[in-house]
């Protein structure tokens, strides 16, 4: 549009440099500044004039077709308390609570209100973990919003049973379509994961590993042996992981017959060689035989709590622990984790072992670690603890901070707790139980923090 080029043009360089060429204007604007003879006066009134235009100014549009209307969703909208809940939660930007509060909602027969759905969908495209339970509680209505928003896609997810959603759907879509194939037709999802194996990138084989490993089984172990061999580390990594918590597999019976030569016990001392004559570093090689070997083969050298406080020679001691941990971490060895975190209670391998243990077992052994590990120690050791935490490890938890006294580390600790114990927690005294004028930041949060979250519950019930 050559009028509002000139207009933008003798704007930018001032009326005293240039002036605006009327003729280059339309006719209309033209009869409006010719009574202006100040040069200043035509540019403002051109201006006025082309710029409504430019935003006003369209043809009528013939032929419009009404956008399609979203189905009928008859679920009831969440209480008003409910409603009121979510817009704080929205407003204060607490995704794991806003998280805790979706999930509750999706176990309901409510939907959220609709007028709500894009702050929810906005938040949900930058924190990945909100989409599922949003998809549940948004139903027709976000499917809708999905067609319409390439951002939000993610809420019009295609139908699970849609055979082209496994070609054509986005990672996203195909990661969802082969948990639930997994979970209704587990052969099924095994065909169509080894049709199109090869062709996927080695990121997606990894990540497609990763959805298997909570359904893994022992026919899927010639398929991971295959991915034993596959270029990428990252898959190959995976493999090996999912093949060490199917039992009595080939491969692990390999590792075991492997490393037997190079393990010797004298009284106390328990030796390991590195492997001798491989490609590879030795120390890494004896990560993976150690890792993948089957717990059992350490038997004949003692029980696992003797085992692991033996001293070590030919190999460095970490490196040997830290592959017990491995092991039993795949094979959810609870005997051999009880053994490695009675030897180390302060390692770095504590936390996921703590995962392995039952829950009156967890509960315990937090308990003792207690009582073993320094304050600061401990309050460190809060944020590593696999979740979701089961009702006797968030009592023990709640009754240890309970104790406590202001510092820095365990305020922190205190802000992991009050939002990862499980709903059976809230109700813990710390929460009913009026607090003095005295208490700490700190514990004034915690106790908030529980609140908040029990009358989520109460509202959604």
């Amino acid at each position: 549009m050559k009028a509002w080029e000139d207009l933008v043009g003798t704007a930018l360089l001032g009326t005293r440099r240039r002036t605006l060429d009327p003729a280059a204007q339309p006719p209309a604007v033209r009869h409006l500044i010719a009574g202006h003879g100040d040069p200043a006066e035509q540019l403002l009134s051109a201006a006025a004039v082309l710029t409504s235009y430019r935003r006003a100014g369209r043809q009528p549009l013939h032929d419009v077709r009404p956008l399609p209307v979203a189905a009928v969703d008859d679920r009831p909208f969440v209480p008003p308390l409910a409603r009121e809940r979510l817009g704080r939660l929205l407003a204060a930007s607490h995704p794991d609570l806003l998280l805790e509060w979706l999930g509750i909602v999706a176990g309901t027969a409510y939907r959220v209100p609709p007028e709500t759905l894009p702050l929810l969908a906005e938040a949900a495209r930058t924190k990945t973990a909100l989409r599922a339970p949003l998809v549940a509680v948004a139903g027709p209505a976000g499917a809708w919003l999905g067609q319409r928003n390439p951002d939000w896609s993610f809420l019009s997810a295609p139908d699970g049973d849609q055979a082209d959603v496994w070609q054509y759907g986005s990672l996203a879509q195909r990661r969802r379509w082969l948990a639930a194939k997994l979970g209704e037709d587990p052969d099924g999802a095994r065909e169509a994961l080894t049709a199109s194996w090869k062709s996927e990138p080695a990121d997606v084989r990894a990540d497609f590993l990763g959805v298997l490993a909570g359904h893994v089984r022992p026919q899927d172990e010639a398929f991971l042996e295959a991915a034993l061999t596959d270029r990428a580390a990252a898959v190959r990594e995976q493999a090996a992981d999912l093949l060490g918590r199917i039992p009595g597999t080939r491969y692990g019976q390999g590792m075991a017959e492997r490393l037997r030569p190079l393990v010797h016990r004298r009284n106390r001392v328990l030796t390991v060689a590195l492997p001798q004559g491989e490609r590879g570093d030795g120390t890494v090689r004896l990560r993976t035989l150690v890792a993948a070997a089957p717990l059992s083969f350490w038997a004949e050298f003692g029980p696992p709590a003797e085992v692991v406080r033996m001293t070590v020679e030919g190999c460095p001691a970490g490196v040997l622990r830290d592959s017990w941990a491995t092991a039993a971490l795949r094979q959810r060895d609870e005997t051999w984790a009880q053994a490695l975190i009675g030897a180390d209670p302060g390692g770095r391998t504590t936390p996921p072992l703590l995962g392995v243990l039952g829950p009156a077992g967890q509960a315990a052994t937090v308990g003792h670690l207690i009582g073993r590990l320094p304050v600061e120690s401990f309050a460190r050791l809060v944020h590593e603890l696999p979740r979701p935490w089961t009702k006797e490890l968030g009592t023990a938890l709640l009754d240890w901070i309970a104790r406590q006294d202001d510092h820095r580390l365990v305020s922190h600790a205190a802000v992991v707790i009050a939002r990862a114990v499980p709903p059976e927690c809230l109700r813990h005294p710390l929460a009913t139980t009026r607090l003095t004028m005295d208490a700490g930041p700190w514990r004034r949060a915690l106790t908030e923090t529980l609140n908040f979250r029990r009358e989520m519950y109460e509202e959604l019930a």
